[in-house]
């Protein structure tokens, strides 16, 4: 169980939205907002390091991360790094039969995350952080309202215990309203849609045309940067645009720049 509650702590927990290409993973990786200690749940292979590649792209925004497809293996490595009191990031990967689709790959799929989110939250430590991502939650989550999982609890009772929880989506009518609404700090990349961006504008009490400009300015930036708008904390406003650089041949490659709204709108 969790230990050491503190309530003095700040919400920190994000959600990151953006469509396909939007950089949500890029905003995990690069923006900056997330800690030293830090378990990941990637289902994809997202957080992939290769040691002989040297890029802000490569695993966590450089840094190693030690992946894991079994239960015991990641529990045996989580806890290893959680005692050292060191820098590190870990990540499941669990592994499926070929045999299992639809339905019964979904309820495996979410049965793991399950079993993830019940050892961070037992870790959990009021005296110490830890960053816990989630990738395409919508994707396991059996509901847009209350969240009851072990996920739901983790956004609700985390802050005092020390975790910081990142969850990342394509569409703000997929993200659980209790993960949202713990959620005081929002990453929004470009939108599929002028429907989506309406939504998020209104969710996020930001300008519409804010909203569909970082589609434009991804477009007119085409693999050379990535513009989003970033809540920073609780509350109304608190909404600032921010780009990140992707052109491999920039000396800022992979760097996170905030602008001013002039900038983003020319």
């Amino acid at each position: 169980m969790p230990r050491n509650e503190n309530n003095e702590l700040d919400p920190l927990h994000v959600c990151y939205l953006a469509g396909t290409g939007g950089g949500k993973t890029t905003a995990v990786k690069l923006a900056g907002l997330v800690g030293e200690q830090v378990a990941i749940f990637d289902l994809y292979g997202d957080y992939k390091h290769d040691a002989r590649k040297k890029s802000p792209f490569n695993g966590l925004g450089g840094r190693a991360v030690h992946h894991f497809s079994s239960r015991i293996k990641f529990a045996q490595a989580f806890a290893q790094a959680w005692r050292s009191g060191q820098k590190f990031v870990v990540a499941y990967s669990p592994q499926f039969s070929q045999a299992l689709a639809g339905q019964r790959l979904k309820d495996a799929k979410t049965k793991e995350l399950h079993w993830f989110g019940q050892l961070v939250w037992a870790a959990a430590d009021g005296n110490r952080r830890i960053d816990v991502i989630i990738e395409e939650l919508a994707k396991l989550s059996s509901t847009a309202g209350k969240d009851d999982s072990i996920i739901g609890e983790l956004a609700t009772g985390g802050r005092k215990f020390g975790l910081v929880l990142h969850t990342v989506f394509q569409r703000s009518q997929e993200v659980p309203k209790t993960i949202w609404n713990n959620s005081p700090r929002k990453v929004l990349g470009a939108q599929e849609s002028r429907h989506d961006a309406k939504l998020i504008a209104i969710e996020l009490d930001a300008e519409l045309s804010d909203v569909i400009q970082l589609s434009k300015q991804n477009a007119d930036h085409h693999k050379k940067r990535l513009y989003y708008l970033i809540k920073s904390r609780g509350g109304i406003g608190n909404i600032d645009p921010y780009f990140i650089n992707v052109d491999k041949k920039s000396k800022s490659f992979g760097q996170c720049e905030q602008i001013t709204f002039k900038q983003l709108r020319s």
